[in-house]
């Protein structure tokens, strides 16, 4: 496959390790190279990567270790679609970011979605924290599919989301609800487990050295 440069809105980080932490097989080197990107932006006054940045690497790389039951929604697949609801920056970065890559053997898709209803054959749905007031609803609409659901919205595990982004000492990190990943008989490597910020229960508000 040929490597072409991931470029993000701004210089905080070289574009070439963001080209290096989309494609290593490795979540551990993933996560350590988008925390030092991060740290990077948020020590310059000017020019900072935004965490819409950070976060769009991470929907892209959660791609790379969530696993799908065999069945019939997961079979007919013809590409691996990337879904956003709502208004959000990390679309546009999930555009370039993706650029002619595949995940499971299928090309990457981005799309912008209205409805939860559409979102139903997507691999991975981000939704926009702008989605707050209707992420109850969208969930539920999405209950029993093979939709990985990610979102930065408050209270998001505890409306039975699958992932929430955290903004903690200026890192972008995660919490993970397993009861919510399960019933959509979806599974997580237990490598991307380890470094998530928690794991089942309420998310940290902070996280210890």
């Amino acid at each position: 496959m040929t490597t072409r440069p991931f470029k993000t809105r701004a210089s905080g980080c070289p574009s070439f390790w963001w080209t290096v932490a989309a494609r290593v097989s490795s979540v551990r080197l993933t996560v350590a190279i988008i925390a030092f990107c991060v740290i990077a932006s948020f020590a310059r006054t000017q020019n900072q990567v935004s965490e819409y940045d950070v976060k769009a690497a991470y929907v892209f790389n959660f791609g790379k270790f969530v696993r799908f039951t065999p069945s019939e929604a997961v079979i007919k697949r013809q590409s691996f679609d990337l879904c956003v609801m709502g208004e959000s920056p990390v679309g546009s970065t999930l555009d370039g970011l993706t650029a002619n890559e595949q995940l499971d053997g299928k090309p990457v898709r981005v799309l912008r979605l209205k409805t939860a209803a559409e979102a139903r054959g997507c691999a991975i749905v981000y939704i926009s924290a702008s989605e707050s007031t209707r992420v109850r609803n969208d969930l539920e609409a999405l209950r029993g599919q093979p939709v990985l659901t990610v979102s930065d919205a408050d209270n998001f595990l505890q409306n039975g989301g699958m992932i929430q982004f955290l903004l903690q000492a200026k890192h972008v990190r995660f919490a993970v609800n397993l009861d919510a990943v399960r019933s959509a008989q979806l599974s997580l490597s237990s490598e991307l487990l380890k470094v998530a910020a928690s794991v089942d229960g309420t998310p940290p508000t902070e996280v210890r050295p």
